[in-house]
């Protein structure tokens, strides 16, 4: 059977991936995207010395331009996502946002 280049190949769902895990990767890439749009670059990786994960939230290129804030803001968390939204807290606790949470 000859393949033919109209026909894009068929992606599968990865099986080995559990719905927990799924909404935490959607929920880490819903909030990249977010630092994305707002200018700032994120750097996540392991702390080898915590056994813990670690985020580093920074100003990216277009952030001069625009009002003088907090720059950056890095945390320690237990996984990358919680890493990740202890470092947006922290971004906002520097920035004084106030924010409520809804529950």
């Amino acid at each position: 059977m000859r393949a033919s280049g109209r026909h894009p190949a068929v992606t599968r769902r990865r099986t080995n991936m559990t719905s927990a895990e799924e909404r935490v990767a959607t929920e880490m890439g819903r909030a990249l995207m977010a630092l994305y749009r707002a200018g700032m670059q994120v750097r996540v990786g392991p702390d080898a010395m915590s056994w813990q994960a670690s985020a580093r939230i920074v100003a990216g290129p277009s952030a001069r331009r625009r009002s003088p804030g907090p720059r950056s803001a890095s945390a320690i968390g237990d996984s990358p996502l919680a890493a990740l939204y202890a470092a947006v807290q922290r971004l906002n606790d520097r920035a004084g946002a106030v924010l409520v949470s809804l529950d």
